[in-house]
């Protein structure tokens, strides 16, 4: 039973990972404030699994979440940065002014062509699951991102139409055009070790671990409008 101690408990990337662990064979080693809570919290999961919450220092794995900006620590000797992440709710520590850019603007128009690479919470949730079951081997630092290129007028136009769907939605007024099922972006993925690595951060390092976990390397497997919407519905209720 690999023990995992991760702290601060109160982000969504932070509660998305605790959710996950407690579905394996894993000691959740926390303080004690923060056992009581996720013993409160998921109580009927640990009752029913095999998952176990513990007041306790010790631990194979520590994942420390945004001391850094955009950083989660692992065993104090790894740095994994976060890009682009689209988050379910609030993090203290992970900042993305475009991304905020682009929701202070979901009611106009907006225009850029900066590159974006995005990936849902759930597939950075999933790479440090993998990484805390398997303990690989892990480099100083690297880097999560998407694989697909996005502009800030993509983005933009996709999260626009989304935001509009959701507020005729709760109204019930929709339009024939919101109806419609538009067509997503034409993105195309960037593979892993592609030459071109002035825009988007190198995913080699993640990779080449993900490898060594479970022989899959880095396949994001969530749908990007699923993940735009799991960020909309985060911002409409904060």
């Amino acid at each position: 039973m690999v023990r995992v101690r991760l702290h601060p408990i109160d982000g969504s990337i932070a509660q998305a990972f605790i959710e996950r662990l407690l579905m394996f064979d894993v000691t959740l080693c926390l303080d004690e404030q923060d056992a009581k809570v996720i013993q409160e919290r998921h109580s009927t999961l640990l009752q029913a699994g095999i998952a176990k919450v513990v007041v306790s220092n010790d631990s194979d794995l520590q994942f420390e979440f945004f001391s850094e900006i955009n950083t989660i620590r692992v065993n104090a000797s790894c740095s994994i940065v976060l890009h682009d992440v689209l988050p379910s709710g609030r993090n203290s520590g992970l900042v993305n002014e475009e991304l905020e850019s682009i929701w202070n603007s979901i009611e106009h128009s907006m225009d850029g062509d900066a590159s974006h690479y995005w990936v849902a919470e759930s597939d950075v949730v999933d790479a440090l699951v993998r990484i805390a079951l398997h303990q690989p081997q892990l480099p100083e630092s690297m880097d999560i991102a998407g694989r697909r290129r996005w502009s800030t007028q993509q983005t933009h136009h996709e999260l626009q139409m989304l935001y509009n769907r959701t507020r005729a939605g709760s109204t019930g007024q929709f339009t024939a055009s919101l109806l419609d099922q538009p067509a997503s972006p034409k993105i195309s993925v960037v593979p892993i070790d592609a030459a071109q690595q002035d825009t988007r951060p190198s995913l080699g390092a993640l990779h080449n671990v993900l490898v060594e976990c479970d022989g899959h390397g880095w396949q994001p497997t969530s749908p990007l409008r699923t993940a735009m919407m799991v960020y909309l519905a985060g911002k409409l209720n904060d």
